[in-house]
């Protein structure tokens, strides 16, 4: 299920995220993926600045963009509250989902001028005249700009929250209703799991990684990082450290190609699941090797194998927003 909240500012839509949160959605929102952008940019993440961006991101990417980011993150993940959606356009790639609603949350000018106030949200020196200002800035604007009032207008549900928290959760829980069963798990998620399970077999305490070469949902090959064949490991001897590198074993993807090639499997055009992203030698073998989808529990150390992936055309799944979201949910 996908629940989408939009509406004006301080009305609450940050609280209802929160409480959706506690029921078991996984939240995302778009604001926080301006932010990110505006500090990659190095721009001060003010309302004016943060409003600038994402007109422009809209206009020059497509007003999707910021939705299409956050979805690449959640991949995986069963429940997803997105907030802070502000153009009509930033629901295309969600809208025709199973279960998706669109709840528009507002409250009165005069509490949510209180609210703004009481949160910092807004300077004191902001009289509630300027407030209303914004806040008719942001309602009617063009195909790519902020235009909450046709967001409110197309909305599923529509929440006023001027009372109580238990009345605004009265009022989630009437809109979202009752959770469908958890689906089980993604194939990404089913191989990543194993690549995590094969880690365990890894004999260098510096980091334990596993590996799956997987083709058709079909597993072909399996590594974890461990000492050449015959020769001692690191946990019964101690670590060979060059440069700050354990040196002793070969890296998990290593002995996952390394192992297909002794039975004589073939890994063309197969995708390999890696509890870490790999470093720059390792990328390059999986190139060569034939391999067009990496997809890794964590990033780890080595970025330029994000611009030569593009280049090569492989494509890089980063699962670790799924895994720990997962993670968050059993621990609850």
């Amino acid at each position: 299920m996908i629940i989408a909240i939009t509406g004006t500012n301080a009305a609450g839509k940050d609280t209802a995220a929160e409480y959706l949160v506690k029921k078991g959605f996984t939240h995302f929102s778009l604001s926080d993926e301006l932010r990110e952008i505006a500090r990659e940019r190095g721009l001060e993440p003010t309302r004016e600045n943060l409003i600038a961006l994402g007109n422009e991101l809209r206009r020059l990417y497509g007003t999707s963009f910021l939705t299409k980011r956050i979805l690449e993150k959640a991949s995986g993940t069963t429940h997803i509250v997105l907030s802070s959606v502000r153009n009509p356009g930033e629901l295309e790639p969600v809208k025709n989902t199973d279960g998706f609603r669109l709840i528009a949350i507002d409250a009165p000018s005069q509490v949510r001028y209180e609210r703004a106030k009481a949160r910092g949200r807004i300077s004191e020196n902001v009289s509630l005249e300027s407030f209303i200002q914004m806040d008719a800035e942001e309602m009617h604007g063009g195909d790519t700009e902020q235009n909450l009032a046709r967001l409110i207008d197309i909305a599923d549900f529509k929440i006023v929250n001027d009372g109580s928290f238990n009345e605004l959760y009265k009022k989630l829980d009437d809109a979202v209703g009752p959770l469908a069963k958890p689906k089980r798990a993604s194939w990404d998620e089913y191989f990543m799991n194993i690549a995590k399970q094969v880690a365990t077999r890894s004999t260098c305490d510096r980091k334990r990684c596993g590996a799956v070469i997987v083709r058709d949902r079909v597993i072909l090959s399996t590594g974890y990082n461990g000492s050449i064949i015959g020769l001692p490991h690191c946990d019964d001897v101690g670590h060979m450290i060059e440069n700050g590198h354990c040196v002793r074993t070969v890296h998990a993807e290593m002995n996952a190609v390394a192992q297909a090639a002794k039975n004589g499997v073939n890994i063309n055009g197969s995708t390999i699941y890696i509890t870490a992203s790999p470093c720059w030698i390792c990328f390059k073998l999986l190139c060569n090797a034939g391999i067009k989808r990496i997809c890794y529990g964590e990033f780890y150390r080595d970025d330029r194998i994000f611009e030569a992936a593009r280049q090569a055309g492989v494509e890089l799944v980063d699962l670790s927003h799924t895994l720990a979201a997962n993670e968050k949910k059993l621990n609850h």
